[in-house]
């Protein structure tokens, strides 16, 4: 008899929790075990990724290798043709966890001010360092460390109230990173490393970037970068230097800051270069004793690094300190954030120094060094002048030939598209050279307004014509409306990049919803207004 239920293989599906665009996330009941489990569905086309049977077993097997408390436990994994079409669906079966995500504790906690205490703080990220160094050691990148995949399980008896950290999707952006289209990138923009922005892979430093950017939002209440598009977001990780978070949430010391700016550097090699390090110095710069399982796993030349800080918040002597003493005003300290001894500010800070009399000396220090480099781009502008009057003296200047039409851009319907659709981009282009060696060209279509990355596409330059000359959207999507208005570029990259190189844009075309042919023409170099510098 049908009873109307949806079955995936044995189980039985109940309530769907997730939904994306690689598959989603139920609630499903084990009638053997009786139990219930949670599963995660992957979709993928195999004529696209032919090795996505092979690939996707052997990851499984490793991720279901994992065994550790704070890492959710795979229980099975299948793969299986999907009932009336050609699509596969690949599934993993693991523990169904009852809690919220540590996402949802942020958003009525940290986001609302309201701070979590310094136990609560360096409890949680003990958990989940613990659980990263451990898949590390094992030679186990996650690549998409955020706090939705971090899960706070009720069912533990031993847990504080808010639940015990469990990470999940271990494995998982890897694999759906193989078969993503270009508009993908491996991660969330939000959590994403400078290192993955670029679209390389990543490594456990990688990681160890978004634990840390997960720290910034716990004890500010918003992340360090926040745009209007994911490419946006993506380029402030690989080029802006973050607000300190002192500057955000006053009760930040400097120790603590210290702290969250080194785990979120621009150099892999400059952060903390194992989780349970991390969390190591956040418990000392809160004043909280030090977990012993985290001093087990961390490395002698962790522990080093940690003992002896470069703080660049802080005076370099008690001699800087005492003239900003003598002019600093008693205030009130703010609430939220605090230790069990009575309170964060003042944690790690030297000589007696407030967290405000470092902000403050750090900002002097910064007006000074503002004040030289003016007089130096005074001097060079006096100097520059004769330089520029022999220039226009001698002819055009160089932004002139930069405007010269090299080629255009037309956007067409391809055979398989709706009518109507403009879902190709045909490329005509005269005088370009074959790209250096090491680097390839890419063609994009930037719209900041959209919510997805840049579609963009490799191709070479062969006796001066372009291969492949046209790009056809796999979706069919009407590549005119999604750009528009926007811009057409093309650069030079190493890899296989997520976002364009800053600046690094050789030819471009402005986009525009009222035709569907554009003239490329070659970039201008520098300039406050120059279209190419995304």
């Amino acid at each position: 008899m049908d009873t109307g239920t949806r079955r995936l293989g044995k189980y039985e599906l109940r309530e769907r929790l997730a939904r994306g665009g690689q598959g989603e996330v139920w609630k499903a009941f084990d009638p053997l075990l009786q139990r219930y489990v949670a599963i995660k569905q992957l979709h993928a086309n195999l004529e696209s990724d032919p090795d996505f049977i092979s690939r996707f077993e052997g990851e499984a097997r490793f991720i279901a290798s994992l065994h550790h408390p704070n890492i959710v436990q795979i229980h099975d994994f299948q793969i299986m043709q999907t009932s009336g079409s050609d699509a596969t669906t690949a599934y993993m079966v693991m523990d169904y966890i009852e809690g919220p995500t540590l996402a949802h504790y942020i958003h009525n906690t940290s986001r609302k001010g309201q701070y979590p205490d310094a136990a609560d703080l360096v409890y949680i990220f003990t958990a989940v360092s613990l659980a990263i160094d451990y898949a590390h050691e094992r030679g186990m990148i996650h690549r998409d460390i955020k706090p939705a995949n971090i899960m706070l399980d009720k069912r533990s008896h031993t847990a504080r109230p808010l639940g015990l950290p469990i990470l999940t999707d271990f494995g998982i952006a890897k694999l759906q990173g193989a078969f993503a289209d270009t508009t993908r990138v491996i991660g969330t923009p939000l959590y994403a490393s400078p290192e993955q922005a670029r679209g390389l892979s990543g490594d456990k430093r990688s990681d160890l970037y978004s634990l840390g950017v997960i720290l910034y939002e716990m004890t500010t209440g918003t992340p360090p970068f926040r745009g209007d598009s994911p490419m946006a977001i993506l380029m402030q990780h690989y080029q802006e230097t973050p607000t300190p978070p002192a500057l955000i949430n006053r009760v930040i010391p400097a120790a603590l800051s210290e702290v969250i700016l080194k785990s979120i550097a621009k150099d892999p090699d400059a952060r903390f270069q194992s989780a349970a390090a991390m969390t190591i110095a956040l418990a000392e710069a809160l004043n909280v004793a030090v977990p012993s399982a985290l001093r087990k796993t961390a490395s002698s030349a962790d522990l080093v690094s940690i003992a002896q800080p470069d703080n660049p918040l802080q005076p370099s002597s008690a001699a800087e300190i005492a003239p900003a003493l003598a002019t600093q005003s008693p205030r009130l300290r703010p609430q939220g954030l605090h230790t069990e001894t009575g309170g964060m500010a003042g944690a790690g800070s030297m000589a007696g120094a407030s967290p405000a009399t470092t902000i403050l000396w750090k900002a002097i220090r910064q007006r000074r060094r503002l004040y030289i480099g003016l007089i130096a781009v005074l001097i060079a502008l006096i100097a520059g002048s004769s330089v520029y009057a022999l220039i226009i003296a001698k002819g055009p200047s160089t932004a002139t030939t930069a405007n010269l039409v090299v080629g255009r851009v037309d956007f067409l319907s391809s055979p398989n598209a709706a009518a109507g659709t403009l879902d190709e981009v045909q490329i005509t282009i005269h005088g370009i050279h074959r790209a250096p060696a090491g680097k390839t060209y890419y063609a994009w279509l930037l719209n900041n307004s959209e919510n997805t990355l840049p579609v963009h596409w490799s191709f070479t330059v062969r006796n001066g014509s372009l291969s492949p000359p046209a790009y056809t959207d796999a979706g069919h999507r009407n590549l005119l409306t999604t750009t528009a208005p926007g811009l057409f570029l093309i650069t030079e990259e190493a890899g296989m990049p997520t976002i364009p190189t800053p600046g690094g844009g050789l030819y471009y075309a402005s986009i525009s919803a009222t035709k569907t042919s554009f003239a490329i023409t070659r970039c201008p170099q520098g300039g406050a207004t120059n279209p190419c510098a995304v």
